[in-house]
């Protein structure tokens, strides 16, 4: 009777040194497969990433370009991040899209590319323009009807075609981009958390002479629908001084009034909200009946710096910038200089012989 006693005890410690065992490695397990919370890629393991992709134009003579670019992407922070791609052409250049160039962008993005071509809408020339006078501003200003129907397509367009439409977030990158540095975060993450809805890196100033009339047809549409445009929104950087802004409101402004600055969008970031909203939808359809995206060369990212700047607030539009690096995630375009970080461990670009004065343009909106 007594062994019993000692053996039913015994049972008795061992059920309870199991049980207690099995609760020392559930808390270890739990507590280190959350330790990534605090980490700013957190949102990546808990399998929490935004509802984001990633679109690119891809034109005939830029597709080896464009692999590179998609190439360095991948390198620099995509294939941790994981967004899908969507990779627009036109209809009429579609058919340079071989099955090799398919088939490599199919390996660098590790089969998360979907091609997809624009609707004739969004990138022919409207049939109701005066077409001598588009011969006439092709011939005096410059600028391919290509060129052109991408500057319409991107300011009015890009957001609507079925192939963006179960995504939220457009990350906007061009084929000739180049990431000189690691981007350690996921910048769409970053806007989320600041609350914002766009994002950019740097702004600069525009040519006025390829869009004199822009500013004067902006400032119409305000006259006309002062109703729908919040005052609090961040008008000064569009407008030079509030004496502009008041002119704007009335219909009077002019390319002088004009900041020219405009948030520059090869590296953009936005939510579908902006673009959906009725005030940036009228504002689209008002430009685009003027017709200056022919008859003169309206830029895609002077026509959005306008519509935010009448749709957002200033801490609306984030500026893209670097927990590690004190600048952007040095990112550049067409070769333009640039600035290099004091960081250089985690970047492959150098300090000497790069204009450091650059960095005095790159203005900051938010």
């Amino acid at each position: 009777m007594a062994f019993s006693s000692v053996f039913a005890a015994i049972r008795v410690r061992n059920r309870i040194f199991a049980f207690f065992c099995l609760v020392f490695f559930a808390l270890t397990y739990l507590l280190f497969t959350n330790s990534s919370i605090s980490s700013p890629l957190s949102f990546i393991e808990s399998n929490a990433r935004p509802n984001g992709v990633i679109i690119m134009l891809l034109a005939p003579n830029r597709l080896i370009q464009a692999t590179k670019a998609l190439m360095n992407a991948e390198d620099r922070f995509n294939r941790r991040l994981k967004y899908p791609y969507v990779l627009f052409s036109s209809e009429d250049e579609v058919s340079a899209l071989t099955n090799e160039i398919r088939a490599k962008i199919h390996y660098i993005t590790e089969g998360r590319a979907t091609f997809a071509t624009t609707t004739k809408e969004s990138w022919d020339v409207p049939t109701d323009l005066d077409k001598a006078r588009v011969e006439a501003s092709l011939q005096n200003i410059g600028f391919r009807l290509g060129y052109r129907s991408m500057c319409r397509f991107y300011s009015g367009f890009f957001w609507r075609h079925p192939a963006l439409a179960p995504y939220d977030w457009f990350w906007r990158l061009d084929t000739d981009i180049v990431f000189h540095c690691e981007v350690p975060y996921d910048p769409i993450q970053r806007l989320i958390e600041s609350n914002a809805l766009y994002g950019f890196v740097q702004a600069s100033a525009d040519a006025d002479f390829v869009q004199p009339s822009l500013a004067s047809n902006v400032s119409h549409f305000m006259s006309q629908n002062r109703d729908l445009i919040s005052r609090d929104a961040n008008h000064g950087f569009v407008w030079k001084d509030a004496a502009s802004v008041e002119r704007a409101f009335t219909g009077i402004a002019g390319i002088d009034d004009w900041t020219r600055m405009c948030m520059y969008n090869n590296f953009e970031i936005s939510h579908r909200n902006v673009w959906e909203s009725t005030l940036y939808t009228k504002f689209f359809e008002y430009l685009d009946k003027a017709g200056g995206f022919f008859y003169e060369r309206w830029g895609d990212a002077p026509v959005h710096s306008f519509g935010l700047a009448m749709s957002l607030r200033k801490d609306q539009a984030f500026r893209v910038k670097s927990s590690i690096c004190t600048a952007q995630p040095k990112y550049q375009h067409q070769g333009l200089p640039y600035e290099c970080p004091q960081e250089l461990d985690r970047c492959t670009c150098e300090r000497e012989g790069v204009a450091a004065s650059m960095s005095s343009t790159f203005v900051v909106a938010a």
